[in-house]
């Protein structure tokens, strides 16, 4: 790969695998790619932050080897040979694609005059720029970029210098008389003691032991001894809770409400607290829908319901105006209630018959 920009104040990545620019406060975003590679929709969801609303204008040009693919939004424009895409007239992006032979460079820049300035090699990395030139695939035979200049090492420090101590000798000192030791002590005469303790009394059992789970009494552990399971060691499994209503997804899709239900692109437990409380995952294909996007909870006949998106949600009860949820608030949920995810996905709360959890 070999590269050039021009300083300037857009935020820059320049990798071997492609080039990003963007608006000037999107620099933590556009370091972010480096780890997050340069996928067009892995690109958008990164510089909007999770919302569209808020998508910069930006340029990305990925190579895949042969050819270089391009998205560009604003006033940016991308050149390769003959092939040229800007984003001046697309509503939100405009996208395109051409082959890129060895030794072809690609000119990232502003519409406009070019800017002046000199144009600095760049092995790799975040910058702020103007424009960047930048070539793959330099040919066979391509004069190699200039060294690095040479850096001269420091001169060696002198050794410290040598000095002498005189130690002046100190007069004695007097001796020190220590005081009389103290009398010793009058013991009292000792009185016989009866047996050592042989243990508890029979029959005897600590009054409240200390159960969390793993500890058992000597009475239950001489029954597991015997092959007995004691009878208070082992607790009954709970009953499952009753399932009171249901999910109706847009999509067709009918979910049971047993204790919760995580619905987004890739929904993720965070916390657990024990297997009778895992989680139903409900994943869902709209790129509008955060990762994890709804929490839905049942507690006896009571159903709430919690908002953790990014883009959020909106809650329409019957006969009412929709209003926004609150993010990360629990919201208790009723029969008929719709929540709207995103312009393609709703979710209607109905009764629990005919549902396939």
């Amino acid at each position: 790969m070999r590269a050039t920009y021009v300083p300037g104040e857009l935020a820059t990545l320049v990798t071997p695998d492609g080039v990003v620019l963007a608006a000037a406060d999107r620099l933590a975003e556009v370091a972010a790619l480096t780890e997050r590679g340069l996928e067009a929709l892995t690109v958008v969801e990164v510089l909007s932050r999770g919302a569209l609303t808020e998508l910069p204008d930006f340029a990305v040009v990925r190579y895949d080897g042969s050819e270089v693919h391009v998205v560009v939004r604003g006033p940016l424009a991308v050149r390769a040979g003959t092939f040229a895409l800007d984003g001046r007239e697309a509503a939100t992006w405009a996208e395109g694609s051409a082959s890129l032979p060895a030794g072809a460079t690609v000119e990232v820049a502003p519409l406009g005059a070019p800017a002046a300035g000199p144009a600095l090699p760049i092995a790799g990395g975040v910058v702020r720029s103007a424009g960047v030139t930048w070539c793959p695939r330099p040919a066979a035979g391509a004069p190699a970029p200039p060294p690095a200049p040479v850096v001269p090492e420091p001169a060696p420090t002198p050794p410290p210098q040598e000095h002498t101590v005189v130690r002046v000798p100190q007069p004695a000192a007097a001796p020190v008389t220590a005081p009389p030791p103290p009398p010793p002590p009058v013991l009292a005469p000792l009185v016989p003691a009866g047996p050592p303790p042989s243990g508890p009394p029979p029959g005897w059992e600590p009054e409240s032991p200390e159960h969390d789970g793993r500890t058992i009494t000597p009475a239950q552990l001489q029954a597991l001894r015997a092959g007995q399971a004691p009878a208070s060691a082992v607790a009954p499994p709970a009953p499952p809770a009753p399932v009171v209503v249901a999910l109706l997804l847009s999509t067709g899709r009918v979910v049971q409400v047993r204790r919760r239900v995580l619905i987004g692109r890739s929904p993720r437990v965070q916390q657990v607290g024990g297997s009778a409380n895992l989680p139903a995952l409900v994943t869902v294909d709209d790129p509008y829908v955060s990762s994890t996007h709804l929490e839905i909870s049942s507690e006896g006949r009571k159903v709430t319901v919690t908002d953790v998106s990014t883009n959020g949600t909106l809650l329409a009860r019957p006969g009412r105006t929709p209003v926004a949820l609150d993010h990360g608030v629990r919201t208790e949920l009723s029969i008929g209630d719709v929540l709207t995810l995103s312009k393609g996905l709703t979710v209607t709360v109905v009764p629990a018959q005919g549902a396939d959890g």
